[in-house]
């Protein structure tokens, strides 16, 4: 059985559970393996790791597990614990569950190192030494709390892209007449400015698939092998891209959470037969690994 974490109504799940469904194999969506109805048992030490999973108290077979889509448990307040010792636990529990899923034999999608665990999503500066030793370079941008710096950025273009350092948070349009405002705020959560662009494309890797949004022109295929190269170095196999359309693409945005539901119903079902075949390990797909879905722009 394959085993999807997150929530039972997500789109991108459900389209996967169907392509695995095609292939003639058996899912099961949960929101995590240590809580009801599923029940976990895993055995470790410094030689070998053994799990064990069971659903409604049936043992089950685990053929692979997605894991990038997966919904992290609350830290809501409760009467015998306080705020911070429920967030230690939530820290715990993230924590076991990144050790069983490094654990398990069966293919994982995705096994992050666990400095990309904790909240799943970077910032792009994150990214940015392993961007440019593939030829992706990402948009300039400044990271600054000074009026005048703030100024100086926004005054070129008009406005600027604006968002936390820390990666939290969308990024927003902010104009120039905003910068006394911004300012007064940033020396005390630095932000992030980045330089403003006409237009972009989205593209996901999912498993051995690279798939470019419904739509989108042959021209964003000549930077298909960069992003594939980089998305391998980084050890991801389920990552959306987003980049400028320009004649030189730079990259916008990185999300290893991948926002399925923002590409047209070509492009998901590519992504969901990309990750089904990922999870089953099938080889069978074109030689340069590229889908290029044909929808309505």
């Amino acid at each position: 059985m394959f085993i999807l974490l997150g929530a039972s109504d997500d789109p991108c799940l459900l389209a996967v559970s169907r392509a695995l469904a095609a292939r003639s194999h058996e899912t099961r969506t949960i929101s995590h393996p240590f809580m009801d109805p599923a029940c976990s048992a895993w055995r470790f030490d410094s030689q070998r790791s053994d799990a064990v999973l069971a659903i409604e108290g049936k043992s089950v077979a685990i053929d692979g597990v997605l894991a990038a889509r997966r919904v992290a448990p609350l830290a809501g307040p409760h009467a015998e614990w306080s705020q911070e010792d429920l967030l230690y636990n939530r820290a715990e529990v993230e924590a076991a569950l990144l050790g069983w899923l490094w654990g398990l034999p069966c293919p994982v999608i995705d096994r992050p190192p666990a400095w990309s665990w904790y909240g799943m999503r970077r910032p792009i500066l994150v990214w940015s030494a392993l961007l440019r030793q593939h030829g992706l370079p990402a948009l300039d941008s400044v990271i600054t709390g000074d009026v005048g710096e703030i100024m100086r950025f926004l005054a070129p273009q008009g406005g600027a892209a604006i968002e936390h350092a820390n990666g939290c948070g969308a990024r927003q349009l902010v104009p120039e007449t905003r910068a006394a405002e911004i300012a007064e705020h940033a020396p005390l959560a630095p932000i992030r400015l980045t330089e403003l662009h006409d237009g972009a494309w989205r593209a996901c890797v999912a498993g051995p698939h690279l798939v470019w949004d419904d739509g989108t022109p042959d021209a964003a295929t000549q930077i298909s092998a960069r992003l594939r190269a980089f998305a391998a170095a980084a050890g991801l196999r389920f990552v959306e891209f987003v980049v400028t359309s320009d004649e030189k693409p730079r990259v916008v945005d990185i999300e290893h959470r991948p926002r399925f539901e923002l590409f047209g119903p070509l492009a998901q079902r590519a992504i969901a037969g990309g990750v089904a075949d990922a999870l089953t390990r099938n080889g069978n797909v074109r030689r340069d690994g590229e889908t290029l879905a044909r929808g309505s722009p």
